[in-house]
């Protein structure tokens, strides 16, 4: 009688393997092994020590994730072999739905383009043709036809047309999630790569409003009716150059006595950057009562941001301040106070918390501005 014939199980052609690390936790990666040739692809998932129910529960879902992830490749290998490509496969896709994508990447990724980059320019394709544009639809006369309507056609909430720059950046957060899906074979190309500089639209540099000395001395001197907390935030950030995104967010806890000299510790909310500031006593001078407040208080109480630049609006009309006053000035008149007191661009960067120091550079020529001015008031006192 003849034997049954073993059945011979497929290798499979990706496996989940884990490499042990210094600190006891453990990498996933995946091995993939095809014609021949053999790749590791590193998850950034990580198995750690079992010491308590949400350690297991962690290991779990890392676990689960990379089986989803060994799974997508599974089926990448088999069509790659039939011919058929993801970029095929995705085109029925719709723009907004891999803007979404893309957007949970960056969550997930801890990167620094904020939810409402994504938002707006999910609001604006809307608004263009719908939501229901897909994937093979968003080719290069897409991308043109949808620059042209920023340009010409977009009605935004306050009725006013974009600004370049609103629309330079539009454009690229469009862009850069094209990149993406062409890097996650979801896109063969990115449609902006075949478009002329002639019909894109670049970011300019923008104009940095910020307080001359007098002015901030006459916004201190001036009271802001009903709305204490905002004077006190707006000249906080004057002296230390927080963000208003990090201003509402700041809490009692983070502001601590380190020796003589008070310091606050953020992550910068829009950068994701850790910063370790030394306040001086004017920053200092324009904190709230603190009282019987927690660790977990916050700092300020603020309204809404629109409501907020009405009474700064209100307030610097009332000190006799001509300029156009948003939260922000408060910054800018932060870095060119340092600058113009001889901070150096390096140290001023690092207060500011920008990643690259071009972005620093910007008030630097503001700076090297007024001193030219000041130099011509000589000429033309002694013409």
């Amino acid at each position: 009688m003849a034997r049954p014939k073993k059945t011979v199980k497929a290798k499979e052609p990706v496996r989940i393997r884990f490499k042990e690390l210094k600190n006891g936790n453990k990498s996933i990666y995946l091995d993939i092994y095809r014609d021949g040739k053999r790749t590791y692809e590193f998850l950034k998932l990580y198995i750690v020590p079992e010491l308590d129910p949400a350690s297991r529960a962690l290991n779990e879902h890392n676990l689960a994730l990379a089986n989803k992830v060994k799974a997508d490749r599974i089926i990448q290998l088999t069509n790659n072999e039939k011919g058929v490509t993801n970029s095929m496969l995705h085109s029925r896709m719709r723009l907004l739905d891999l803007i979404d994508l893309y957007k949970k990447w960056i969550d997930d990724n801890g990167k620094s383009m904020g939810s409402s980059a994504f938002s707006g320019l999910k609001k604006a394709l809307i608004q263009f043709r719908g939501d229901g544009v897909t994937l093979k639809q968003a080719d290069k006369d897409y991308c043109i036809a949808f620059t042209h309507f920023l340009r010409n056609d977009y009605k935004s909430r306050t009725k006013r047309p974009l600004a370049i720059n609103s629309i330079a950046s539009l454009t690229a957060s469009l862009s850069a999630t094209f990149n993406w899906a062409v890097r996650n074979d979801y896109l063969r190309e990115n449609p902006f790569d075949r478009i002329s500089s002639n019909d894109r639209v670049y970011h300019v540099e923008s104009q940095r409003n910020y307080l001359e000395i007098d002015e901030l001395k006459r916004l201190i001197a001036t009271d802001c009716p009903t709305r204490e907390h905002v004077k006190r935030a707006f000249l906080f950030s004057c002296y230390c150059g927080l963000r208003t995104s990090d201003i509402r967010a700041l809490r009692w806890g983070q502001i601590h006595k380190d020796g003589e000299q008070w310091r606050v510790s953020v992550v910068m909310k829009k950068t994701d950057t850790p910063i370790y500031l030394p306040l001086s006593s004017q920053a200092m001078r324009w904190l709230p009562e603190r009282g019987d407040a927690s660790d977990d208080d916050k700092v300020f109480s603020l309204p809404t941001t629109s409501r907020v630049s009405i009474i700064l609006g209100n307030w610097a009309k009332a000190a006799g301040v001509k300029k156009e006053i948003t939260f922000h000035v408060s910054r800018h008149t932060f870095a060119t106070l340092m600058l113009t007191l001889n901070v150096d661009l390096y140290t001023t960067s690092k207060l500011l918390g920008h990643k690259n120091i071009a972005t620093t550079q910007i008030y630097a020529k503001i700076i090297d501005q007024k001193k030219d001015d000041a130099v011509n008031r000589v000429d033309e006192i002694f013409k």
